[in-house]
């Protein structure tokens, strides 16, 4: 429980203030010119349970207690963040598992019509290395 004490010895007689240290006031009023010299203090003490301050124990009302809608909104803003996020990667594993099943192995391609360059490669050099054991085997044969 904290006891904070406010207040000032003189009063302004232009602006009303009051204040403790002359050559720190700055007057910003008309009005009164008459200035006094009369003390007046006033204590305060923050409340235990809802931490306002008061300075009247009799008159003080607790306040009603801060709600937990900013929490419970970030909470919904991360969900609905993490759902997001796990849609998006659901969706790109998607797209990987279907370029996958359109990619087709290069070895095992038999379309003579593909025009895929790994596809052709190994065709030729398929038949090339084909074309060269022949040759050989006719030659150790003779």
């Amino acid at each position: 429980m904290g006891i904070s004490l406010k207040g000032g010895m003189v009063r302004c007689g232009r602006c009303g203030r009051r204040y403790s240290n002359p050559f720190s006031h700055l007057c910003a009023g008309r009005g009164r010119s008459r200035t006094r010299v009369r003390p007046k203090f006033s204590a305060s003490v923050k409340c235990p349970r809802c931490g306002k301050q008061y300075a009247n124990a009799l008159t003080h009302v607790c306040g009603s207690k801060p709600g937990d809608f900013k929490r419970r909104a970030a909470s919904a803003e991360k969900r609905r963040k993490a759902e997001a996020a796990a849609r998006r990667k659901a969706e790109a594993a998607a797209r990987r598992k279907a370029r996958r099943a359109q990619q087709h192995d290069y070895g095992t391609c038999r379309d003579r019509d593909c025009e895929r360059a790994a596809c052709e490669a190994y065709k030729s050099g398929y038949d090339n290395g084909f074309a060269d054991g022949l040759q050989a085997a006719e030659v150790a044969n003779r």
